[in-house]
């Protein structure tokens, strides 16, 4: 008797172990396959993957139930794929189950559409065809069509004679046709669509980088590359290079991009080089969608896959590189969902596992990633010159000066007069605020009141188009009062501004100007990003408007004007990376301008001018900020130079959650020996309730990544034998993207 060794696919630690299960004769299940199998006492058909198949077990033969059926004729996952579950689930201290829903897609019914053909089986076929012909019917029509040999879908062949099945059945009963079926691949993208390009000369600092590269790629010993390259610098052909020397060994290739806004653009580049070769992922696309990418994937039908941290996954077996553009990018961080993976530590576990080569790319890049480059954990090249040879010009515009001129508009006065003459000029301008709606706060002008979401601890957003408040945390809506609800005053007022406000106050100052606007709230149809970067790509709109998502990797030739509305926005969040953050965004919202032959400037408005991060970022320095930061980081003992490990608890009683996080920190100060880690809390999380439910959260510190995460694990296996967690959700995060 054959057992196959399967895992549950429920992402539960009280299930988080191998079943064995007995092999019935009639299926062929091997390793790697995704299984129904008879769960639980009642035996309830649930998912399962086949992780081994052995000929003994231990467990009492009596009790060994049938794998019920397989869902594919193939394994989903390969022995090197298992291996990275294996990998994930000790690294990021989750489940089996989780770590293979997130490397294999949902199982959903392919769709396939009929096709027919001649059918070269049949002996007397001439014969047939020569008696259809004689006569001047539909069935003539029809065979007509497919005389050539070509198999045509019959959908196309019904439209086009505009006829209905009866003579297409008709010959298939005679012998004449088959018919067969083709699988139809959902949210393919249309390479036809995009003309195909010729690859540019290259500078001599990408002819050095490439050359590089090319090493790194032959190479045994792969370690990964970081490529600090300035905005407009060509790092994108230096990625398109890179990967045809891969392709050219018959291996394949992911390009991971942070933002689905980027998606479109940087398809189009590659597919003009690539052609059929390359497909797209990404979150807007359907479960039946994204499954069918994959399935492309799997039967090697493409070689080339773009999307966010989730193409990383990409079942290519064949992988030759990974290229992780704007790696700076939390967004290539999952911080919510299990497994809380870093897309980026994936990479390189899959470099180990397949010998590909590691590229990561950004003209700011984390500090984490340059601290390794700069102690030769990371290959550096360094891209220092625009192709153009041509940088914008930066203004840092004090609005304190411009409060003190009586001026109280979103918009100085330079940045103002720059618009009129860019509109005059027929040029494009970018606007970046990352705040979306119109009034960030709405307060009582008598008492001070603030109007708050009942469900969550912040404030709501006024959104003029809807004309009421929003939570941007649980989606509650509501109206906008005209009274105040503590005191009764009329003396209601918006402060702040959003995206949505700047779109309104440009419309009213440049009312000549044609303004597209791109945040969540302009977004959310499937394809909208898409639609509107094309739009504004055409000249149909002078001015776009946008969060993070317009901040980074667009390339708009007729764009000559930035403006950085409020560059102080994310320097004070309370996190101790928002310096890096606000010179991240400054840097790369900067470098949307001037980026063909037309000179660009940049205008940053800031009430904080002597900011380190503004002024590096205005001046185009990074290793000036670098060397400022990191030695911040140092003396502040902040990563890289140590780990952070947050415990984050959740509930609906914040009581029950405050007393569990004081047993916590109780035992944690008992194994806590020769004070090797420093723990901060129990404190309420920045935001403490969201959606009814509170949040609370221990921080602990400590150099050595294994010890800190074998120390907390170790102190939650000790709360979890005083202390029932049925109700409380625990997340553990290991050096989160950002501060809770």
């Amino acid at each position: 008797m054959k057992y196959a060794v399967v895992i549950i696919s429920i992402g539960h630690k009280n299930i988080d172990h191998i079943f064995h299960y007995a092999i019935p004769e009639n299926l062929a299940v091997e390793t790697g396959m995704r299984v129904i199998v008879p769960f639980g006492r009642g035996n309830r058909p649930t998912e399962g993957y086949v992780i081994g198949i052995t000929d003994n077990t231990d467990v009492d033969a009596s009790t060994i139930k049938n794998i019920s059926s397989i869902c594919e004729e193939y394994s989903v996952i390969s022995p090197r794929r298992i291996e990275l579950a294996v990998w994930m689930k000790e690294k990021y201290y989750t489940t089996f189950g989780s770590c293979f829903r997130c490397i294999v897609p949902k199982k959903v019914n392919e769709k396939n559409f009929a096709c027919v053909r001649l059918n070269s089986q049949n002996e007397n076929i001439n014969e047939e065809i020569v008696k259809v012909l004689k006569k001047d019917t539909r069935q003539k029509r029809v065979l007509e069509v497919l005389l050539n040999g070509d198999e045509i879908p019959v959908s196309h062949i019904k439209t086009l004679l505009d006829v209905d099945d009866s003579p297409i059945n008709a010959l298939i009963k005679k012998g004449i046709l088959i018919k067969t079926y083709v699988q139809e691949y959902r949210g393919n993208f249309n390479s036809a669509l995009v003309e195909r390009s010729k690859p540019p000369v290259l500078t001599e600092e990408q002819a050095a980088a490439l050359y590089k590269l090319y090493s790194v790629i032959d190479s045994k010993d792969k370690k990964p590359l970081l490529i600090h390259g300035v905005t407009g610098s060509g790092k994108t052909e230096v990625y398109i290079r890179a990967i045809e020397k891969v392709l050219s060994q018959g291996k394949e290739a992911i390009v991971l991009v942070p933002e689905i806004s980027l998606t479109q653009q940087t398809v189009e580049r590659f597919v003009a080089r690539f052609g059929s070769k390359v497909a797209v992922t990404h979150s807007r696309l359907s479960d039946g969608e994204r499954y069918d990418q994959w399935t492309r994937a799997r039967r090697k039908e493409i070689s080339v896959m773009i999307g966010p941290r989730s193409a990383v996954f990409t079942p290519f077996e064949n992988l030759g590189i990974i290229i992780i553009d704007e790696e700076h990018e939390s967004t290539y961080r999952s911080d919510i969902q299990s497994p809380k993976y870093d897309a980026r530590e994936i990479a390189e576990k899959l470099s180990e596992l397949y010998g590909c080569a590691v590229v990561l790319g950004s003209a700011t890049p984390s500090l984490s990633s340059y601290y390794k480059a700069q102690k030769g954990e990371y290959e550096l090249i360094e891209l220092k010159h625009r192709v153009n040879n041509s940088f914008p010009l930066i203004h840092i515009v004090d609005m304190r000066k411009e409060i003190a001129k009586r001026n109280f508009s979103v918009f100085s006065a330079e940045l103002k007069n720059a618009i009129g003459k860019n509109l005059e000029n027929k040029r494009q301008t970018i606007l970046f605020l990352n705040r979306r709606g119109y009034s960030t706060f709405v307060s009582c002008r008598k008492c001070g009141y603030v109007m708050t979401c009942d469900n969550c601890n912040v404030s709501y957003t006024y959104h003029k188009g809807i004309n009421r408040l929003s939570c941007h945390y649980c989606g509650k809506s509501i109206k906008v009062p005209r009274i105040c609800p503590k005191c009764g005053s009329e003396y209601i007022k918006y402060f702040g501004a959003g995206t949505e406000k700047i779109e309104q106050e440009v419309l009213r100052l440049f009312p000549q100007a044609k303004v597209l606007r791109m945040d969540m709230d302009t977004t959310r149809r499937k394809n909208s990003h898409q639609t509107i970067l094309e739009d504004f790509r055409k000249g149909k709109a002078d001015i776009l408007i946008g969060t993070q998502m317009i901040a980074k990797g667009l390339d708009f030739p007729n764009v000559t004007l930035v403006g950085v509305m409020a560059a102080d926005l994310s320097l004070n969040v309370g996190d101790y990376r928002s310096g890096e953050n606000t010179f991240q965004l400054v840097s790369q919202v900067s470098g949307r301008a001037g980026r063909a032959d037309s000179e660009g400037t940049v205008y940053i408005q800031t009430y904080s001018p002597d900011n380190y991060s503004i002024r590096y970022a205005a001046q185009g320095d990074y290793k000036g900020f670098y060397n400022e930061e990191i030695a911040f980081r140092k003396n502040m003992n902040y990563p890289p130079f140590t780990n952070i490990f947050l415990v984050m608890m959740t509930g609906e009683n914040e009581y029950i959650l405050r007393q569990t996080l004081s047993q916590l920190a109780e035992i944690m100060r008992r194994y806590n020996k020769n004070n090797m880690f420093t723990r901060l809390g129990p404190t309420p999380a920045v935001i403490s309730k969201i959606n009814n439910v509170y949040r609370w959260q221990i921080s602990v510190k400590c150099e050595n990544e294994d010890k800190i995460r074998n120390y907390v694990l170790f102190c939650l296996d000790k709360l979890s034998k005083q202390t029932d967690l049925d109700k409380i959700n625990v997340g553990l995060y290991l050096n989160p993207s950002y501060i809770f």
